[in-house]
């Protein structure tokens, strides 16, 4: 049998109203039976149901692809053609450095291929009429590959001071400004791809079993709250060793992730297996200063007894303790009920 609530020693008279229920606390020591007039109810017997259990972590927006450009030359930066949270195409230019020192450099390289393949233009001929060796020729044609491999690389690094979009998307980060110097590694501007959003979140290894891609999970954020389903797409096969956790990855709906931007920060609600489940309606639930209640109906009489409760679902409270399953407890009264009241079920479920 469960235990039941004695009269609260507070010293005041507290009359709780909910869903058609209330109940009066009175100072005292021991429970003593009321002699009050038995008040007609409405109750329901707990049942205890099946359900899937879920793990809430806290998770980020992320846009799928971004791309943090560094420098790859030395230079001064000369302009930045583009505005934070603008929308740019790929290949658009993004940013231009100083290029005088690789442009002298490009000119010192054509000049160098040309007379290159100048002179093994001269050797060629020789060799074709005669007065030229088979060794002559290699060298010749080995100078020319050397500078013509020397060429392009100089024009590509020409082409490094010229930033150019990867792929289409928003500018989210300006790690520099017109005017800086930079050198190869130097952070220098960062590219969020359009309409592709995923959630990441760590999952604690324990729950890492449960989890696989394919599987479906509720992204909850803002305020009013939004309820996003999304589909995990990778879970990571190893263990963080330092937080004793597992990436995940989910794939994030082009229409359900209308109006999110990347960066914003939501709680992840995973499956992580059943679990079974209490529920009673809204109305059977007092609050007494924070405290939750409820009224178990028992020999004749209602007792009040303590329970803690979880989320709604449909209209319903889960109820985490404070009872087992089997009780009969009420959901609607007549008149006023105190702990021990005689009570006359009307339509006991």
């Amino acid at each position: 049998m469960l235990p039941r609530i004695g009269w609260l020693t507070f010293g005041v008279f507290a009359s709780l109203m909910a869903g058609g229920l209330s109940a009066c606390h009175k100072p005292g020591g021991e429970k003593t039976l009321s002699a009050k007039n038995p008040v007609t109810v409405e109750t329901v017997v707990v049942q205890t149901t099946g359900g899937s259990r879920e793990g809430r972590v806290s998770a980020v927006v992320r846009a799928r692809h971004e791309a943090l450009i560094k420098s790859r030359v030395s230079g001064r930066v000369l302009s930045i053609p583009v505005s934070l949270g603008e929308t740019v195409r790929e290949g658009g230019v993004l940013l231009r450095l100083s290029s005088r020192s690789q442009a002298a450099a490009v000119q010192a390289a054509d000049a160098t291929l040309q007379e290159a393949r100048n002179s093994f233009g001269r050797i060629d001929a020789l060799f074709h009429s005669s007065s030229a060796t088979r060794a002559e020729w290699d060298r010749a044609r080995k100078d020319l590959d050397v500078a013509l491999a020397r060429d392009q690389r100089a024009h590509s690094i020409l082409g490094w001071s010229e930033i150019r979009a990867p792929f289409s998307g928003r500018i989210s980060q300006k790690r520099v400004r017109v005017g800086d110097t930079v050198v190869p590694g130097t952070p220098l501007i960062a590219v969020l791809e359009s309409g592709s959003l995923e959630v990441k979140a760590n999952l604690p290894s324990s729950w890492a079993e449960s989890v696989r891609p394919g599987g479906r999970a509720t992204l909850e954020i803002g305020s009013p709250l939004r309820r996003i389903p999304v589909t995990i797409r990778e879970v990571a096969a190893g263990t963080d060793p330092l937080s004793h956790t597992v990436r995940i990855r989910a794939s994030l709906g082009s229409a359900d992730g209308q109006g999110l931007r990347a960066g914003t920060f939501g709680t992840l609600s995973v499956p992580i297996g059943t679990a079974t489940r209490i529920l009673l309606p809204g109305s059977a639930i007092l609050d007494q200063d924070g405290l939750r209640e409820v009224f178990v109906v028992e020999s004749g009489r209602a007792y009040l007894q303590y329970v803690r409760t979880g989320e709604r679902f449909d209209g319903q409270i889960e109820i985490l303790s404070g009872l087992s399953g089997g009780e009969t407890v009420v959901i609607h009264s007549d008149g006023r009920l105190e702990n021990g009241t005689p009570v006359r079920v009307k339509d006991a479920s």
